[in-house]
């Protein structure tokens, strides 16, 4: 699977943010074959068509559509890339965490790295102008950078995410405070780092340095489910990446998440998704299924 990296460099020194538009990229950003990438990314469609495996979920592509990928997330684009039109905003964490000292922030915006809702929404109205405004200014300011642009472009970012949440929270009818439960935050960012080798509560309470009690609390007040019910659900979409997008056997699959044994490993995904391991890939690794 080819990982696409974020260049640093593109306009002459360390940046880490970018925008473009979807008519002038390269082929491969709508290809059919798996691949991902290693930084956040925003796509905001004028004009969409067709939809995306995005993990273990299809994602149609419609009109007006704000599109948001996490790092690493595996995708294959099935559309007409002639027919689209738009924006794409990607930027690594470090751009916002380095400078507002908040290494949590982007894990307090909703569309990210949230298993229960899905990672889109089209806002009844336009958020931001799609010419002469905001992507103009930034537009620019990559184009032709001053010795301030850099603070500039992350308060532009800043902005543009916080507006985003609200119109992301209100259209799937989400809590949209992000200033408070830092443990429920600190949670979903350690969730995407150990779920692998981590897999029980006290596991992530012993890590944040706080009770099962605590950490339980503080998932039941922000994502209104259990500590246990996020790592289940999490683990469950590692599960169904690795076999829709690997050749791995069940076996490996079940001791690479340190499963005791595979037929563990299979009840265990027999109870969540009422498919085994194997009727699951056989089922959706076909492409045509999906359509």
């Amino acid at each position: 699977m080819r990982i696409f990296r974020f260049d640093k460099t593109k306009y002459g020194k360390e940046l880490l943010m970018d925008l473009g538009r979807f008519e002038g990229t390269p082929k491969f950003f709508f290809s059919s074959k798996v691949h991902c990438t290693d930084f956040f990314e925003i796509m905001i469609f004028r004009k969409g068509n067709g939809y995306l495996l995005l993990d273990a979920e299809k994602v149609e592509i419609r009109d007006n559509t704000f599109l948001f990928v996490a790092p690493f997330q595996k995708r294959r684009w099935y559309v007409e890339a002639k027919k689209i039109s738009g924006f794409f905003l990607i930027f690594e964490k470090d751009f916002l965490a380095t400078f507002f000292a908040d290494k949590l922030f982007v894990y307090r915006m909703q569309y990210f790295y949230n298993l229960q809702t899905p990672p889109f929404f089209i806002p009844d109205h336009r958020l931001f102008a799609y010419s002469h405004d905001i992507f103009d200014e930034i537009f620019s300011e990559l184009q032709q950078p001053r010795p301030d642009s850099t603070h500039l472009l992350r308060s532009i970012l800043y902005y543009m995410l916080i507006k985003m949440n609200r119109a992301f929270c209100q259209y799937h009818q989400l809590e949209e405070d992000t200033a408070l439960n830092n443990y429920a935050y600190a949670f979903k960012a350690a969730l995407e780092e150990h779920i692998v080798e981590k897999q029980r509560v006290a596991d992530y309470a012993t890590l944040l340095g706080i009770s099962r009690i605590s950490l339980n609390s503080a998932t039941r007040k922000q994502y209104g489910v259990t500590a246990s019910e996020m790592i289940k659900d999490r683990l469950i979409a590692e599960i169904k990446t690795a076999l829709l997008f690997s050749t791995a056997t069940i076996n490996e699959i079940a001791y690479g998440l340190h499963f005791s044994e595979p037929n563990n490993f299979i009840r265990f995904f027999k109870s969540k998704t009422g498919l085994s391991p194997k009727s699951y890939r056989d089922t959706y690794q076909i492409d045509s299924s999906f359509t």
